[in-house]
């Protein structure tokens, strides 16, 4: 193959649910599509030995060097950059998202959810909003193209009792476990609405749910599983992993080209239709790195807004240490309440089944100050005290602010690893919603006697990350318009969790599906 030989109609930087989703798309209406992959085919033989279970899970890995850690971290499908808190100044860690073919979406935990109509129809009530942040489309807009994709990602699940009627694409899910009925009426004597959370999964005996790791048993419907193997091995589209998109050239009117480094190579690829998803940490780096006399401050920067208004939620997990133990080898997320979502005159959020604990293995092995090594031989007793008790998560909107972003433009460290600086605060509003989420939550979930554990606004879990090149109308206050094309470029299309100016309070992956779907529709019908 020679990718600079062939004028492409659409290159693709990422793999995960916007890029995998529209590529996908366009591949099977006849495009000549090229991916561009920076991590490894997940797919491929050599990564098999790391499904089923977290790469830190394996024997003996807390004593590999750190090269080979890298290696079986890169193998198992996640990211080996560093970020480094630039708030803190604390020294930096890898963030827990996706690299490799499917993205994130090879590691997530298959709920696609919608959000709510009240996230496109007004802002959050958090005071620090402003029509800046308002989603420049409507949920009526979107609803045929989240019903497309869940269709596509074959979503099962259950009526949620708030949303009446909004169910009519989803698969049948699964009954609920005697356990999981056990805790649904538990939650209805408790006067919330619980029903069967909605999930890519496929019903498959012994299913291990897979949160935060590849699977082996064909359950997930990920973003490669769905949409990038068939895209390549049925409509004619091409992969190139191990490639990293290192600059986009443009002048003020389009893109031209994208040069990339490929195995040792440095390659310079063309297409009518350029679109950049690779997750909202790298593609704003990717574009803020690509300066020149046309774009000083990095290409489609002119708001000065590329990098800005970082979110990623403020997700708490709970321990319910009085609910009936899970099985373990079955689907354990079956659960999901909305009760709170819009609580009064605020938003608030969603509360979610997360499954269970992570395996003792994985949770000894983490880089860093660790209790559970530090416990020593008491570590397997507490870990089989609660290792199969329901974790529930409380997913928190949090607020668009211009002072929460990617801070340095990221440096290539050896081949194609990015170090980002990174700053992120809730602000003072977020944190007294936060503490109202907690206390409404808490009274619900008290009969089980949870314990919080942790919180991903505290920790390297960036799986929520977005709004990074929020779309919007007015260029002055966004970085794309109403059909993610970067403002003042003609062929330059944005599509993974950038896009958002709200995170809302539910997981994003379906959101970026339908609305890649919506994406792919329009240049399908206008170029």
């Amino acid at each position: 193959m020679n990718p600079e030989a062939i004028t492409w109609d659409a290159v693709i930087v990422g793999t995960g649910m916007g890029g995998a989703t529209l590529g996908y798309a366009l591949a099977k209406s006849g495009w000549r599509v090229l991916f561009v992959e920076r991590g490894l085919d997940l797919h491929s033989p050599q990564g098999e030995g790391i499904r089923d279970r977290f790469v830190e899970d394996r024997p003996g890995f807390q004593k590999l060097s750190e090269e080979e850690q890298e290696r079986q971290t890169a193998f198992g499908g996640r990211s080996i950059d560093r970020v480094t808190d630039a708030a803190s100044g604390r020294e930096s860690f890898r963030p827990y998202i996706g690299c490799g073919t499917g993205g994130s979406s090879a590691l997530y935990g298959m709920v696609l959810e919608r959000l709510f109509p009240s996230d496109f129809a007004r802002p959050a009530a958090a005071p620090d909003r402003g029509a800046a942040a308002q989603w420049p489309i409507s949920y009526e807009e979107l609803r045929p193209w989240y019903e497309a994709a869940e269709r596509l990602y074959r979503v099962r699940g259950g009526d949620d009792p708030l949303r009446p009627g909004e169910a009519a694409a989803l698969l049948p899910p699964p009954p609920f476990s005697a356990e999981g009925a056990s805790l649904v009426d538990s939650l209805l004597t408790q006067g919330v609405h619980p029903y069967r959370v909605h999930t890519a999964c496929e019903e498959r005996r012994g299913c291990l749910t897979c949160q935060g790791h590849l699977c082996g048993a064909d359950c997930k419907n990920d973003a490669a599983r769905i949409c990038l193997i068939p895209a390549v091995n049925d409509h004619g589209a091409t992969l190139m992993t191990e490639c990293t998109a290192m600059a986009v050239e443009a002048d003020r009117t389009a893109v031209h080209q994208l040069v990339c480094a490929w195995r040792g190579q440095r390659v310079v690829v063309r297409s009518k239709i350029f679109v950049v998803a690779a997750g909202a940490l790298l593609t704003p780096v990717l574009l803020l790195n690509s300066q020149s006399a046309c774009w000083p401050n990095g290409v489609a920067n002119d708001s000065g807004l590329v990098g800005c208004n970082l979110m990623r939620h403020a997700i708490d997990l709970s321990v319910l240490t009085k609910a009936p133990r899970l099985r373990a080898d079955r689907l354990t997320k079956e659960i999901a309440f909305n009760d709170f979502y819009v609580n009064g005159s605020e938003k608030l959020g969603s509360v979610q089944s997360f499954g269970v604990a992570m395996p003792l293995g994985y949770l000894r092995n983490r880089p860093g100050v660790n209790l559970w090594r530090w416990l020593g031989p008491f570590a397997p007793w507490f870990w089989k005290r609660y290792a199969q008790q329901p974790i529930f998560g409380a997913i928190l909107e949090d607020s668009p602010s211009p002072d929460n972003r990617i801070e340095s433009r990221g440096e290539i460290a050896g081949s194609g690893r990015y170090h980002l600086s990174v700053r992120y605060r809730l602000s003072d509003a977020d944190l007294e919603r936060r503490r109202r989420f907690r206390s409404v939550v808490g009274r619900v979930l008290a009969p089980f006697k949870p314990i919080r554990v942790w919180g991903t606004s505290d920790r390297p879990a960036f799986g929520h990350v977005c709004g990074t090149c929020r779309f919007g109308t007015d260029p002055a206050s966004s970085v794309l318009d109403p059909w993610n094309r970067a403002h003042g470029l003609s062929n330059l299309f944005v599509v993974d969790a950038s896009f958002f100016p709200t995170s809302g309070g539910i997981n994003p992956a379906l959101t970026i599906a339908a609305n890649a779907l919506r994406v792919a529709y329009h240049l399908q019908t206008t170029t």
